[in-house]
């Protein structure tokens, strides 16, 4: 259609567009093709549907298709000029400057900053429950990622879980609450540039922008001031700024992306994680075990207890497959490339969409795929499955730089819940889980209603 392309409801954002590519997917595979062309907007966008085309495409051949495509205009929206978005040359240096800290090691240094952040938890879910236990747990789990990632990203008490009026919620709120008008500037990015560049509107409220560019910007001068350290995020933003090797006005934007893709990502999923335990007690049960075997052997929470947690892996990888982060990965042709066993090449600038959930939810791979069942991911299972058949992170180069410290953050939660408390339905419980079909990141419709109980 003209102006709209292949799908209205994934231009207005009517539906979930992970289910509206994995109808487009599921049409391909039938037919017995590795790909599909459709239109979003005026934009020619290909759908890849074979996971061993998927795995060339973004390792072997990522020097062909090494960008995501998203538009930066970095003077409406200064906070667009994170490593999610950045392009060549800038995106690579900035990734290696970043790298170092998503090591084993600095994560081992950051935990003591998110074990404050889960006894936080523990407290305020103390105080629930002895009120009647029955929560809204998205909205929790939000307090909580927010406490994880103002601390270790801007080094401040946020206190989310303390005060429901705290500014750091109030922002991620802000962010995510997203209008059908912004949803629509967000597919415009990619299906309308040219109008989009029409209009004034920045992406971000403007008030969220000035907010986390001013705290970080104070922070950073506190800490230069003081010589204060505490091994986080924000310790190597300032390395980096001293080192003089990246553009500082882009620094407070690296603050910006680990908010939104530590904070919203993490509380989401581990959120449709307590959802689907609340209705699989048997689950539950088997974790809870793990816990306290686990925590006995170690005696508290640490870095190393988690690691241990392998069940609870299981779990949580599951979970990413219901309901991954982003149901769809963006990438671009930055060079002319001729698609293997095909004469047809994608120019440079062709628009290439991932659909990980249709690909999460494919009966191939996964049989009745729309049932929890965390034994999909036993080492046994795992290795009778094409890798590249599970991609919650992406892969490759551009594979999520933040992967380990969302899993210590996931684990530090559900470890801190299962040790003292029982998820079950609630009055408000609605299950199956339903995606929202607006929104930056995959969450669950109308929240997630359980009962938390003391063992």
């Amino acid at each position: 259609m003209p102006f709209v392309g292949s799908s209205l409801a994934f231009l207005l954002s009517t539906e979930y567009r992970g289910e509206v590519a994995k109808r487009f997917y599921h049409r391909a595979k039938s037919s017995g093709h590795k790909y599909l062309g459709v239109f979003l907007g005026r934009q020619p966008v290909l759908i890849v549907c074979d996971v061993d085309l998927l795995k060339t495409l973004l390792v072997k051949d990522f020097q062909y298709i090494t960008d995501r495509g998203h538009a930066i205009d970095r003077r409406r929206d200064p906070l667009m000029a994170h490593l999610f978005n950045l392009t060549g040359s800038e995106w690579k240096e900035l990734r290696a400057k970043l790298t170092p800290t998503f090591t084993t090691g600095k994560m081992k240094n950051m935990f003591y900053l998110v074990r404050a952040c889960a006894e936080q938890l523990d407290a305020f879910l103390a105080a629930e429950t002895a009120a009647g236990g029955e929560l809204e747990m998205a909205e929790v789990m939000a307090k909580f990622t927010t406490d994880v990632i103002g601390s270790c990203a801007f080094g401040v008490e946020t206190n989310s879980l303390k005060d429901p009026n705290a500014a750091f919620r109030n922002m991620g709120r802000k962010l995510f609450n997203i209008s059908q008008w912004r949803a629509l500037l967000l597919v415009m990015h990619t299906a309308l540039p040219t109008l989009r560049r029409l209009i004034p509107l920045p992406l971000f409220d403007s008030e969220v922008t000035s907010f986390f560019t001013k705290t970080f910007n104070e922070n950073v001068r506190f800490r230069e001031d003081t010589g204060d350290h505490r091994h986080d995020f924000l310790d190597l933003l300032i390395q980096i700024k001293k080192a003089g090797a990246i553009d500082p006005t882009i620094l407070p934007a690296q603050a910006f992306i680990f908010f939104v893709a530590g904070f919203e990502t993490s509380s989401s999923a581990t959120s449709a994680c307590l959802g689907e335990l609340a209705h699989h007690q048997d689950v539950q049960d088997r974790l809870r075990e793990e816990v306290d075997r686990v925590l006995a052997k170690h005696g508290a929470i640490t870095y190393e207890a988690l690691q241990e947690m392998t069940y609870m892996e299981q779990v949580l990888e599951e979970t990413m497959r219901l309901y991954p982060a982003l149901g769809l990965l963006p990438r671009m042709v930055t060079r002319d490339y001729q698609l293997p066993d095909s004469e047809s090449v994608l120019e440079k600038g062709t628009r290439i969409m991932i659909p990980v959930y249709a690909i999460h939810r494919d009966p191939e791979y996964y049989p009745d795929p729309d049932r929890f069942d965390p034994e999909r991911f036993t080492e046994e299972n795992k290795m009778n499955r094409p890798h590249f058949a599970y991609i919650p992170f992406g892969e490759g180069p551009r594979v999520c730089i933040g992967l380990r410290f969302a899993m210590m953050q996931m684990k530090s939660a559900l470890t801190v819940i299962m040790r003292a408390y029982r998820v079950s339905p609630s009055r408000d419980s609605a299950y199956p889980l339903r995606v929202d079909p607006r929104g930056l990141v995959t969450r669950v419709q109308g929240g997630v209603h359980v009962k938390i109980s003391k063992r």
